[in-house]
């Protein structure tokens, strides 16, 4: 049987060819020495590739292992040399991921590594073992334990250009995508960092340069002239349980806002399931732009008590879960946006998480303990501008993440055309 890539051949480049991939590359498994003599291990000469070091690496090149074999190591196992370039294939339980190695290396029995045969091929045979992890996934999907053959890998067909010299210009055209998408990556954890430096900051020690003298509270120290209030100081009327009917993922329904929904800070309305009620819900059940909801109960103890601001208005009539809860802050009390802002912070959020309560495999927190959870109030002034530098900060992270978003559909759209031939590479005479 030949196993064809999941998208169209038919209308390829005449001067593009199907061909199975074991005739473009060696197909290089791997081995694991006695674990029990540590002369195989000691000293540790050669990196050792699991599938862990591989979801570990967020580049595309592999150049550090967890853990290194020794000379004796290789040669009394049947783990073998790879040279730089190889493309390191997982083929057992975690099927299809790859990267390049940077070094030499050598793979546990989890790899199927494929090893061109032309090595100017290294980085377009990297990329096209990315395009057809789709047909190694499937491979693996009708066995007990989820593994791909060195076999039927060799077996898969691609389709690939002629001429050598395109061949070798795709790869690096991909590659400059994937710095790209390195760049906006780091780009991205440096905003994370941001945003979450300045809540450290903004918090607990107020706005840079504004404060010189501190006092000691019960929760910790803050500028001297804010006050400790409650979280029950700042809302307006009630809090509210949401309802408890079994949901379903899918319409007809009235709409539920749920656990998934909460997020980063947020509550979107996209994530929403749906619910068949007998009589229409009570008004300050209805869920609207603007509305905070905190997670009352959840399996995860990290989860629990975080919170979400509902930025955009949800479909007409949406309810929302009775895992959640909605806290109506009043604007004449605290200014707009900074307590779900607060919210978010490491230290307000550690110390509501440590009331809650585990039960039959659930973490849980209750009104009573949110309401009286205490927090650091600044005067209204200084919430104002507490309020505008972290919300610079978010819509700048969240430009970071759109940024990063884009660069992966780009990448996906560069996969998809320059490796069907459908975007044709220009190859200069003479290479």
């Amino acid at each position: 049987m030949i196993y064809n890539l999941p998208v169209e051949t038919s209308g390829r480049p005449a001067d593009w060819v199907v061909k199975p991939l074991a005739d473009i590359a060696k197909v290089v498994g791997g081995g694991t020495p006695d674990t029990g003599n540590p002369e195989y291990w000691n000293p540790p000469e050669i990196p050792w590739v699991t599938p862990t070091d591989i979801t570990k690496c967020s580049g595309p090149v592999l150049e550090k292992t967890e853990r290194g074999i020794s000379q004796a190591g290789l040669r009394d196992s049947s783990a073998t040399p790879l040279p730089v370039g190889a493309t390191l294939l997982t083929s057992r339980a975690t099927i299809g991921e790859c990267r390049l190695a940077g070094v030499p290396v050598a793979t546990n029995q989890g790899f199927a590594s494929l090893v061109p045969r032309d090595p100017n091929d290294s980085h377009f045979l990297f990329y096209l073992a990315q395009s057809v992890k789709p047909v190694f996934v499937r491979l693996a999907a009708g066995t007990t334990f989820a593994e791909v053959s060195r076999r039927e890998i060799r077996r898969v067909n691609v389709c690939v250009p002629t001429e050598p010299g395109e061949r070798a210009e795709i790869g690096p055209l991909l590659e400059t995508s994937d710095r790209a998408l390195a760049a906006a990556e780091a780009k991205l954890a440096a905003a994370r960092q941001l945003k979450t430096a300045l809540m450290q900051q903004l918090f607990t020690r107020g706005i840079p340069g504004r404060h010189s003298c501190f006092e000691q509270t019960k929760i910790g120290e803050i500028p001297t002239g804010w006050k400790i209030k409650r979280v029950s100081d700042v809302v307006s009327g009630n809090i509210y349980n949401g309802l408890s009917p079994q949901s379903r993922p899918d319409p007809p329904g009235v709409p539920i806002l749920n656990v998934s929904c909460i997020s980063s800070g947020r509550c979107n309305p996209r994530n929403v399931t749906y619910v068949d009620l007998l009589d229409k819900p009570h008004e300050d059940l209805i869920a609207h732009a603007g509305d905070f909801y905190v997670l009352r109960g959840n399996g995860n103890r990290e989860y629990i008590a975080t919170g979400g601001l509902l930025t955009e208005e949800p479909p007409p009539n949406c309810v929302f879960s009775d895992l959640l809860i909605k806290i109506p802050f009043d604007p004449d009390k605290t200014v707009r946006g900074f307590m779900p802002l607060l919210w978010q912070s490491h230290e307000f959020l550690r110390r509501l998480q440590s009331k809650a309560v585990s039960g039959s495999g659930l973490w849980k927190i209750g009104l009573r303990e949110i309401r009286r959870h205490d927090f650091a109030e600044p005067p209204r002034e200084e919430q104002e501008e507490i309020v505008n530098a972290l919300r610079a900060a978010g819509e700048y992270l969240s430009t970071c993440e759109a940024e990063l978003h884009a660069l992966g559909r780009l990448k996906q759209s560069l996969l998809q055309n320059l490796l069907t031939g459908r975007v044709r590479v220009r190859v200069e005479s003479g290479q």
